[in-house]
């Protein structure tokens, strides 16, 4: 089974104002998790930016302001091991439209080790190349949602028609332990990952931190707590012992140690939210 198709990252209910994802084509599905775009009303302040939990995830920013004029901010956003704020909200209306890749999708275009890119933010055209400052451009001037997904989605397939076919493929080795983690819902360790591939544990950390951005312990991690919440989400009636117990937690100290550390808060507070 293809790894993407069992992984649904989520944000909970820290998501910005006025947000909405859309799926990619048929030919991204394997890179792209979704797009995004948001709109904040502006209320003359410089106001908090949402909290954003891990996902293991990486993505291509575009901002804007609302009103017209002024430059575009590129971003590109690492894989993160903490939540974290990607900073200030502009002052006054803007717009987001956003490229969110599937863990790991973005090497192919880039073709730089993830690792690299870990817990930080980039400016857009350092890590893309110029021309992501004139697709911004052209995402800005567009007429609506349904244009800025044409440019996006029309750049995104050159990039991969010009890039080195050796990229598209992950190694054998990442894409059987992917499927297993995907499978397991996080909660596999290392050690079993590597025999099952047949490979030692630091080879598989070699092939996490080029391809994912992340340590496989940790990615497995991430993979845990978002299953967590997306099963906070869907079955709101279940509670957080029984959540905690499906995920192979024996204690509550362990399970709300684990989910602080990837949310920030405890459990009780998503609920609040």
């Amino acid at each position: 089974m293809e790894s993407y198709l069992m992984f649904e990252p989520t944000q909970g209910t820290r998501t910005p104002d006025h947000y909405a994802e859309y799926k990619p084509c048929p030919a991204l599905m394997a890179y792209v998790s979704c797009y995004w775009s948001s709109r904040a009303a502006g209320t003359g302040l410089c106001e908090p930016a949402v909290t954003v939990v891990p996902d293991g995830c990486t993505d291509l920013i575009f901002e804007w302001k609302a009103e017209g004029g002024g430059d575009v901010s590129i971003r590109y956003c690492g894989a993160f091991e903490l939540p974290f704020s990607p900073g200030p909200k502009r002052e006054g209306a803007s717009e987001t439209f956003a490229v969110r890749f599937f863990p790991g999708g973005a090497y192919p275009f880039i073709g730089v080790p993830l690792g690299e890119f870990k817990n930080a933010l980039f400016r857009g055209t350092d890590v893309w190349g110029k021309a992501v400052a004139e697709l911004g451009e052209r995402l800005r001037l567009a007429a609506g949602t349904a244009e800025r997904l044409v440019l996006v989605e029309t750049a995104l397939l050159r990039l991969l028609a010009a890039a080195d076919s050796g990229r598209f493929e992950a190694p054998p080795a990442l894409h059987e332990a992917m499927v297993h983690i995907f499978a397991a819902r996080g909660t596999i360790s290392v050690q079993q990952l590597a025999r099952s591939g047949n490979i030692s544990a630091r080879q598989l950390q070699r092939l996490f931190d080029g391809r994912i951005g992340l340590g496989p312990k940790t990615f497995c991690g991430i993979v845990r707590f978002q299953n967590i919440l997306r099963d906070a989400e869907r079955h709101p009636a279940l509670s957080w012992q029984e959540i905690a117990g499906a995920y192979g937690y024996c204690d509550q100290a362990h399970f709300i140690r684990d989910f602080k550390r990837f949310y920030g808060e405890v459990p009780s507070s998503l609920m609040m939210s």
